[in-house]
């Protein structure tokens, strides 16, 4: 599996939109299509944001 898949996982298990996730983040709902579509990778400091919004590890989130 890969890092997008990961993300896109993650973010359906905890119910949320892209929508939802990228107003959290501040970030637009394109950024994280294409994070799912492993077209760019966030950075580490939204990937940890990322993986405490899916009540997850950072370690889990990233391991694919």
């Amino acid at each position: 599996m890969s890092l997008g898949n990961s993300l896109f996982q993650a973010r359906k298990k905890s119910g949320l939109s892209q929508e939802r996730v990228s107003a959290h983040l501040g970030v637009s709902r394109q950024t994280i299509s294409k994070w799912e579509c492993d077209e760019t990778l966030p950075d580490i400091t939204q990937a940890k944001r990322l993986a405490s919004l899916y009540h997850t590890s950072l370690d889990d989130l990233i391991d694919f």
